[in-house]
C-alpha cells in the first residue's frame, strides 16, 4: 500500500495536525504547499513514533512552493523534473510497482485567469508525458493545489490534463484529436464534490459578491493515469475534514482558519500485482 497526503497548509503552523494525519494513516509521502514549517522541526516530529521501523527523509524539494517527505528508502525515490510549482518523483517501493509521483501547486487566479491558466495546463501535461518517456511508463498520479475547478478547461481539455470523470472512458487510455492521440487522466474528484459527497462539499471555500459564485470549489485535487486504476478504488481516497476528535470544519460547515484548504489523501494497493521494475 501506498498512502500519499499533499495539504496546502497557507503557511500556517499545523506541524501537530500535519504529523496527527502521517501517523493515523500511516502516510508513506507527505506533500506540503506553501508551507514554511523548517525541516529541524518537520522531520523530528514526523519520526516522533514508528510501528513499523521506517523513517521519514526529505528529498531535495527544488520546487520552493512544494515540500516532499518520503518514508521509503532514498535509493527508493529518483528525480525526475522540477519546475516552478511542479515536482515530479519516480517511486520504486521495497515492494510493488514503481510509479511516477507528480505533486504541484498551480497559479491561483487571482494571477492567472482562466485562458491563461489553460495555457500553464498544457505546458504541465507536456512536462508529465516527457516524464513518462523518461521513465518508460505511466503509472502517473498526479496530486496537488490545481486552483481550478474538475470542470474548467484546464482540466478537461485534451491539450491540458485531459482529466475525466468516468473510468471507462479513461480505460480506453486516449482519444484521437485532430489525428493526434490525447492521453487521458481519470478525475476521481467528481465523485467529492457537493452534497453528496461523503465529507465536505468540496476542498476549498470562497464567496464572492459576483454574478457566479460556487462558493465550495475542489482545487486540491488526484489525477490518475489508466494504468494505475487496477490499484485504486473510490474509497481509498478521502478529502480529510478531521483531525482526531477536532473538525476542521465549523459548524456551519465551512472551513475553519485552520488553513484555506482542505487535505487530501489517497492510497494505492501496488502490491497487488507483483512487479520490480
Amino acid at each position: 500500500m501506498a498512502t500519499i497526503l499533499f495539504w496546502n497548509i497557507n503557511k500556517k503552523n499545523l506541524l501537530q495536525d500535519i504529523v496527527y494525519l502521517c501517523h493515523h494513516h500511516n502516510v508513506d509521502v507527505l506533500i506540503l504547499a506553501e508551507s514554511q514549517i523548517s525541516d529541524a522541526n518537520l522531520l523530528p516530529s514526523l519520526n516522533s513514533s514508528s510501528s513499523n521501523g521506517l523513517y521519514f527523509s526529505l528529498f531535495n524539494h527544488l520546487a520552493p512552493r512544494l515540500s516532499f517527505s518520503f518514508r521509503y528508502p532514498h535509493q527508493s525515490i529518483r528525480p525526475v523534473a522540477d519546475g516552478g510549482g511542479v515536482s515530479i518523483r519516480h517511486i520504486s517501493p521495497p515492494i510493488g510497482v514503481s510509479l511516477l509521483l507528480v505533486g504541484l501547486h498551480l497559479p491561483s487566479k487571482l494571477h492567472l485567469d482562466e485562458r491563461e491558466q489553460m495555457m500553464h495546463a498544457t505546458r504541465i501535461s507536456r512536462t508529465i508525458q516527457e516524464a513518462e518517456r523518461n521513465v518508460g511508463h505511466s503509472r502517473t498520479l498526479v496530486i496537488g493545489d490545481f486552483n481550478m475547478n474538475p470542470f474548467e478547461p484546464g482540466l478537461v481539455a485534451s491539450d491540458g490534463f485531459h482529466a475525466v470523470m468516468d473510468q471507462k472512458i479513461a480505460r480506453r487510455q486516449s482519444r484521437s484529436v485532430r489525428g493526434e492521440d490525447k492521453p487521458f487522466f481519470y478525475n476521481p474528484m467528481w465523485g467529492l464534490m457537493g452534497d453528496s459527497s461523503p465529507g465536505s462539499s468540496g476542498t476549498y471555500y470562497y464567496s464572492k459578491g459576483g454574478y457566479i459564485n460556487y462558493f465550495w470549489n475542489t482545487f486540491d485535487q488526484v489525477l490518475l493515469r489508466p494504468d494505475l486504476l487496477n490499484y485504486f478504488s473510490q474509497e481509498s481516497l478521502q478529502v480529510i475534514s478531521e483531525v482526531g476528535s477536532k473538525s476542521l470544519l465549523a459548524e456551519t460547515g465551512l472551513l475553519k482558519s485552520a488553513s484555506d484548504h482542505l487535505p487530501v489523501l489517497v492510497r494505492l494497493s501496488i502490491e497487488r500485482m507483483m512487479n520490480y521494475e
